[in-house]
């Protein structure tokens, strides 16, 4: 057994999916930049980190049971002309809460309340 086989079989092992799915076309380009070793692992284990962040959203979103998935983009401005577009994508960068500040949305049924929250 090659030790490149054995590589791949301590990446399935250790679960690192990502990394294992993602280093048969990086050992290449690894070569070929001649990147340090160190330099090479960060950017893997960046990669594997990133893919368990997304895949850890995704099990929260479906846990959760929401009816529907919805997101800002998706949010039809022209639907609803007096919501201030430029102060919702502020809310968006989540600086409200770096300042400790709270969100109320407000108003009858049917603008968009609960899609915007």
């Amino acid at each position: 057994m090659t030790s490149y086989t054995k590589l791949l079989n301590n990446l399935e092992a250790l679960k690192l999916e990502k990394i294992r799915s993602y280093l048969p076309n990086y050992i290449g380009e690894i070569t070929e930049k001649e990147l340090p070793f160190t330099e090479a692992l960060l950017h893997l284990t960046e990669q594997e980190l990133e893919f368990r962040k997304e895949r850890a959203s995704k099990i929260q979103i479906s846990v959760s049971a929401f009816p529907f998935e919805k997101t800002l983009a998706d949010f039809d401005f022209g639907f609803q002309p007096s919501i201030n577009k430029s102060q919702l994508l502020d809310l968006q960068s989540l600086r409200f809460l770096e300042n400790k500040e709270n969100i109320l949305f407000y108003g009858p049924s049917g603008v968009g309340k609960t899609h915007l929250a």
